[in-house]
Parts: structure tokens; sequence; C-alpha cells
């Protein structure tokens, strides 16, 4: 197959110029990578690090899960009971980040204001939820910059 000059000009990973230029890009890479490792280890350990956290550790406290019951009871319980967040909803959503549960809330509710709250609050709601399914609360909040670090796992054998 034959490019014509105005393509190989055009495209410059193309034709005689690959190499130098796969060879940028491989040189640029690299030295992330080295960069990274000299940081504190490779990302596969700061992954594994951050997807250690889940719901069954005692992520979130009993105060916020406290202030979660209140706006669940001031805001959410016009339309929701308790049991629409136990058992098979709680499941549904096992192995998702809680911030993923927070995106969605947050896009959806309330129902006539979706997103009308402070992102702390929808957090708040959500460990009252856990709370509900029965995980355990330990000493710190869930902060709302971590909440992509907690995966969501619901301990069927409690």
């Amino acid at each position: 197959m034959h490019i014509s000059n105005d393509v190989q000009h055009a495209v410059p990973w193309r034709g005689t110029r690959a190499p130098v230029w796969m060879a940028a890009v491989a040189l640029i890479l690299g030295a992330s990578s080295l960069a990274a490792q000299e940081e504190g280890g490779d990302a596969g350990e700061a992954e594994e690090a951050t997807a250690a956290a889940n719901t069954t550790q005692g992520v979130f406290s009993e105060e916020q899960a406290t202030r979660g019951e209140d706006v669940f009871y001031n805001i959410c319980a016009e339309c929701h009971f308790e049991e629409d967040f136990g058992g098979p909803f709680i499941q549904s959503w096992a192995g998702a980040s809680v911030k993923d549960l927070v995106d969605e809330i947050v896009a959806t509710m309330p129902e006539d204001n979706p997103g009308g709250m402070p992102t702390e609050q929808y957090l708040d709601v959500v460990t009252y939820m856990f709370k509900i399914n029965g995980m355990p609360t330990g000493e710190d909040e869930l902060a709302t910059d971590a909440m992509d670090a907690v995966e969501i796992a619901v301990d069927l054998d409690p």
C-alpha cells in the first residue's frame, strides 16, 4: 500500500519517523514508571492497598450513620422505607465503590432536586444504609475524598 507524501507528513508515526516517535513515548513512559517506583512502590502495590478497604471493616463512624439516619427520615423517608435499602438492594452494589453508589444517588435523588444536597449528606445517608445492613461502624468517619477507595462488601454470614 502506498501512502502519499501528504499523509506521511500529516501522520507523524507513519513511515520512517515511527521508530523515533515510539522511542520518545517509550522513554517518557519508562521515566514515569521509574518515578512512581521511587516514590514508594509500583502502581500495583498502591492499588492493592487502596482496594483492601471495604465496608465490613468499620470504615464509617456511628456518628456519621446517625447523621445519615436523620437525613433519611427528614428527606428520603418521604418516598422510601428502610427496607428498600436492605438485602437485595445493598447486595446489588457489592463490589462497587462507595463513590459509585453515592454518585448514583446524587444523580437521581431527591427526585424533585437531584444533587440538591451536599455530598457529605449523601455519604452520611449511605453510611446509614450500611449500618441498617449490619455493617460495622468504626472510630473514623468515611471522608468524601476516600469514597472511591472503599469497596462495598456484603457479609452474608454475619
